[in-house]
């Protein structure tokens, strides 16, 4: 049975052109026969088709200087009146970071951020992006981070770090990181228990669901959201929600989980 509330705060709604880029490099050099289309309008249809009833779209920039454009796309398209899709922005470190930043989150009003190392080519603790950590510190957005380096989408253990480092050096800021580390998921785990602004999501790498078992997230119910990476994923919506089921979580745990921290994280 479907929760009231199913919010997927892990997908990427974006421009079509940008959109089918990134499905051609994932058939290229990852997988084929992804099930979801990569258009934005088909991908939102089958995020309600399957239950979703909320979803946050997170864009991600590769280069200097495409990040404006981007959110300013996301901003037209799922503007703040869109009950259904919270509209992310990015930047990237090379960019004028603080005016991308006040277009992104003043004039626009986007409610979350994405940053993502492996496409841009930088660490989370990049000096550069210091005015965004003291801005999201101060203003509470949400922050969702891919962490790892590699083009598989994997995050190593060693890999953590920079992000620690963000965790300890801005304690307020509220990140999310994307994909629960793995297969570095041990290590991020221990990182949520004593950064208590971090959180973690529970989106699958591609083909795999993040390796977790009940006794693994006790006392970190509240710090995980229900991620999809919808379209780029193998793995659907409904064998992703499976997996959070199959815990057998209070019914408070698991709404938390898959909807209930994420709608927080907004407030």
């Amino acid at each position: 049975m479907l929760p009231v509330m199913l919010v997927d705060a892990h997908t990427h709604l974006l421009p079509d052109r940008l959109a089918r880029a990134i499905r051609g490099y994932f058939e290229q050099h990852i997988v084929r026969d992804l099930p979801y289309p990569c258009e934005a309008t088909r991908a939102r249809e089958c995020l309600r088709a399957e239950g979703v009833t909320a979803c946050w779209s997170l864009p991600y920039a590769h280069r200097a200087g495409m990040a404006s454009g981007l959110n300013r796309w996301m901003a037209e398209a799922f503007p703040a009146s869109d009950p259904y899709v919270v509209a992310g922005a990015t930047v990237h470190p090379e960019d004028d970071v603080p005016r991308v930043l006040d277009e992104a989150l003043g004039e626009l009003r986007l409610r979350v951020l994405k940053l993502h190392c492996a496409v841009g080519g930088f660490d989370a603790d990049d000096p550069r992006l210091d005015p965004l950590w003291k801005r999201v510190s101060e203003s509470g957005q949400p922050v969702v981070a891919h962490i790892g380096r590699s083009a598989l989408g994997i995050t190593g253990v060693a890999e953590l770090g920079p992000v620690s480092r963000v965790a300890e050096r801005w304690p307020a800021a509220r990140i999310v990181i994307a994909h629960c580390g793995a297969p570095a998921v041990a290590r991020t785990l221990a990182l949520l228990r004593r950064a208590p602004a971090v959180h973690a999501d529970l989106t699958p790498v591609v083909r795999d669901v993040v390796p977790l078992a009940r006794r693994d997230i006790v006392g970190l119910e509240g710090k995980l959201l229900f991620g999809s990476d919808v379209p780029n994923t193998a793995v659907t919506i409904a064998d992703a929600l499976a997996v959070v089921r199959s815990w057998e979580l209070p019914a408070e745990h698991e709404a938390a989980i898959l909807g209930g921290t994420a709608r927080a994280l907004l407030a």
